[in-house]
């Protein structure tokens, strides 16, 4: 994608930004808690990208999205450098930033992987979608074989093959969820959002 933009691609530059605004927004606006600097920055970021995204990268799984933080991170540091110094000191706003970074990163991953795991079922029978959201969130195969109306067998079927749609899924569109895909089901990280697509 970065490749593309580079080319002065639009329609990949408006993937990036859609996929990503809201992470930018949210991140720069708590760090800096002002409206004009924050808007400053993030027009400053977009255009910046526009013109030359090769200060991005890509880590393994194809996501830009570390490398992004990090930028920001640094600009929003030189904005704080430039104009706030009275109100708190670096190290303290580096804490804070932090604190941010991993509190709206997980939130928007989760929420990512959870649209991305209806998509890849979206198409597949009812009895393999709701087999896969009762076993994620914890029911008994037991329980899920009565609820359906099938073979506690059919339950085992229907489980491994849902696994196996999402991460094909995962792998084709969003290799860089598919750690957190993983994490979530060695129970590492609870789908507080999981119950909205049942």
């Amino acid at each position: 994608m970065l490749g593309l933009i580079s080319e002065k691609d639009r329609k990949a530059f408006a993937l990036l930004y859609d996929r990503y605004i809201k992470l930018v927004y949210k991140f720069v606006y708590q760090a800096l808690n002002d409206q004009e600097r924050t808007d400053d920055l993030i027009q400053e970021f977009w255009m910046k990208v526009w013109e030359d995204p090769s200060f991005l990268k890509c880590n393994e799984q194809g996501s830009v999205q570390s490398y992004m933080l990090r930028y920001l991170r640094f600009r929003v540091l030189d904005v704080y450098r430039e104009t706030l110094k009275d109100m708190v000191s670096i190290d303290q706003l580096e804490e804070t930033m932090a604190f941010n970074y991993q509190d709206i990163t997980a939130a928007l991953d989760e929420k990512e992987l959870l649209l991305v795991i209806r998509e890849a079922l979206d198409k597949q029978p009812y009895v393999v979608r709701k087999t896969f959201w009762l076993r994620i969130n914890d029911w008994s195969v037991e329980e899920t074989a009565k609820v359906l109306s099938v073979s506690k067998k059919t339950v085992y079927n229907k489980y491994s093959e849902s696994l196996s749609i999402v991460r094909s899924h995962l792998k084709n569109n969003h290799p860089e969820l598919i750690e957190d895909f993983n994490s979530a089901l060695n129970g590492k990280k609870i789908f507080s959002l999981r119950t909205l697509f049942f």
